[in-house]
């Protein structure tokens, strides 16, 4: 283990003699997220809002009320409604001009008032990941909030809904008003204001908000630990051509403890790269300085998979100048499409659907997840295995490669 550790040393002290590599990973990255967050308007720039597209088929009194309800103000400023007809909504929703359509559906109403199951089509655009969710979440509250209504105005819901099948208004409508008025009396105390109140007392940041800038935050430290991982992937090269690769090939053991120190090396490059980028980003942002230590713990630990890739690349190059062309020509293609220069929720659907087969938009979607406040560090960790998994198949398949190109 000592071997692992003097290796992994020797090597960062090479990274640090020539210090233009290792600057070029923190400041070409800082360059770029400042630049595309001075045109997104900055940590105040545009929140993210959903677009939801509804087709009401049933144009009754209580498909009125659900658009009533998302249309208020509190619910206006995270989700912009738009009526549109069936075949539009579907059409929009197929270019990108939506996050999701909802289609209330004929005798919608007449359903819920007798409760029976009936379906609320609600076709999601796969493109985006945060506004769906967010539309899905106000929903189901939706929902929730019509079953309680049920609950408490149960016979009042019967007398309406046998009015509304006869197509008649119902006859005692004094005594239904004032059996409504009487429930909702009689449970104001209750509600207005509650007896219980539920008080969220997990930290959060103050004035975090879901913008652009923070949906790109974590392209940008991906980029950091992607530059990194190209200057650590050339040290194949460098053993080979001074010759000390073929002497670790015929020690024993020596050779296995090589590529563990590579590894070591490429966490410790990752770590020094994102480390200063993260804390400016978490300044300027204002994210909780709780959530620094957990996402640079999740980036050093699965950064290093893409090292594992360009190192693979760079072994099955007949050349050290080949591989390193090749290895740039892989790198830009796989920023761009796993997020680091545009958030995976602005792009083409079929672009959003690469970046997660991306082994850096594999890295990036659970810290973006964990910046945004969807899981805490256990759930961010939850995906770190087969992270690691694929990372140590793509480095030991280099380790065997390299081993016979080391005797040529």
């Amino acid at each position: 283990m000592r071997f692992v550790f003097v290796t992994a040393w020797t090597n960062l002290k090479r990274r640090f003699n020539d210090p233009g590599g290792l600057l070029s990973a923190i400041l070409v990255p800082s360059a770029v997220g400042f630049l595309l967050a001075s045109v997104m308007g900055g940590s105040g720039g545009p929140s993210i809002r959903a677009h939801l597209l509804v087709t009401d088929l049933d144009e009754s009194f209580v498909s009125q009320a659900i658009l009533t309800v998302l249309g208020t103000d509190q619910v206006a400023d995270m989700i912009a409604l738009e009526k549109v007809t069936l075949e539009e909504g579907a059409r929009r929703l197929n270019e990108d001009e939506g996050s999701a359509h909802l289609v209330i559906p004929q005798g919608f109403a007449v359903a819920w008032l007798e409760r029976e199951a009936v379906e609320l089509p609600l076709t999601v655009n796969p493109a985006q990941t945060v506004s769906p969710k967010l539309i899905r979440e106000m929903l189901d509250a939706m929902l929730d909030l019509g079953d309680y209504l049920h609950k408490v105005f149960k016979d009042e819901l019967n007398i309406i809904a046998k009015g509304v099948q006869s197509g008649q208004a119902p006859t005692a409508i004094p005594a239904l008003s004032s059996d409504i008025a009487a429930k909702v009396t009689a449970i104001s105390g209750l509600v207005f204001p509650p007896v219980i109140t539920v008080q969220d007392v997990t930290p959060k940041p103050q004035g975090l908000s879901i913008s652009m800038a923070l949906l790109m935050f974590p392209g940008i430290l991906l980029m950091a630990a992607f530059f990194s991982a190209n200057n650590q992937s050339s040290n194949f090269w460098i053993e080979k051509e001074k010759g000390t690769l073929a002497r670790w090939v015929a020690s024993p053991n020596t050779f296995f403890a090589f590529w563990t120190a590579q590894w070591f090396t490429a966490m410790a490059l990752t770590a020094i790269a994102a480390a200063p980028i993260m804390l400016a980003g978490f300044i300027y942002l204002g994210i909780s300085f709780e959530k620094y230590f957990a996402a640079l713990a999740w980036l050093t630990l699965t950064g290093p998979i893409l090292f594992a890739l360009l190192t693979l690349v760079q072994v099955l190059a007949p050349s050290r100048k080949v591989g390193s062309m090749i290895a740039m020509l892989i790198m830009f293609p796989l920023l761009m499409a796993g997020g680091s220069f545009f958030p995976v929720e602005t792009m083409p659907e079929f672009i959003g659907a690469i970046a997660n087969y991306t082994p850096n938009g594999r890295v990036l979607e659970p810290m973006k997840s964990y910046f945004i406040g969807e899981y805490g560090a256990s759930g961010l960790f939850e995906h770190a295995g087969s992270i690691l998994v694929v990372a140590v198949s793509l480095l030991f398949v280099a380790g065997r490669l390299s081993f016979r190109k080391a005797l040529v």
